[in-house]
């Protein structure tokens, strides 16, 4: 699948994944969301996750059933999973302050229980190194795009 997304000529964004059977869907996205869903593509891609955001829309789920209200009933663990994640990731990035480690997975255990998620695995340093790396090369490439251009990005992106 291809992940494209494009900066419109008003410089708001549009989120469009082509699926390799060439189908596709797409959305009008908040200004926020162009590095939110670059941060689900460097998590996915870093943890492996296949049944996450990225991996169902390949699939075939269409990006408007995320935002349809119970949509999280029909999600799997990865995909609360890499939710989550991506939040701290968020966070991390609206505040500035990085976490190590074991603050990430004090905090990944709180957001997995108040949201009734099921438990994740500790997550280390190395990965979250990872994730900040891809995360970081994701969001430059989308920074040097231009009023109607577009990111073109691959999923699964190797991380």
């Amino acid at each position: 699948m291809r992940i494209e997304i494009k900066k419109a000529k008003d410089g708001r964004p549009n989120l469009a994944c082509v699926r390799d059977d060439g189908s596709r869907t797409w959305a009008k996205l908040h200004p926020f969301f162009p590095v939110h869903d670059l941060t689900h593509c460097a998590v996915e891609a870093v943890f492996g996750f296949t049944q996450a955001f990225f991996g169902l829309v390949a699939s075939g789920r269409e990006l408007d059933e995320f935002q349809q209200p119970g949509a999280a009933a029909w999600l799997p663990p990865e995909a609360l999973w890499a939710e989550c994640l991506v939040g701290l990731f968020d966070m991390e990035r609206g505040s500035g302050q990085l976490l190590v480690a074991d603050e990430f997975n004090a905090a990944l255990g709180d957001v997995l229980r108040k949201g009734n998620a099921p438990p994740f695995r500790a997550v280390t340093d190395d990965e979250l190194g990872r994730v900040r790396r891809l995360r970081r090369s994701l969001t430059a490439r989308w920074s040097d795009v231009e009023p109607g251009e577009t990111l073109s990005v691959p999923f699964p992106n190797p991380a």
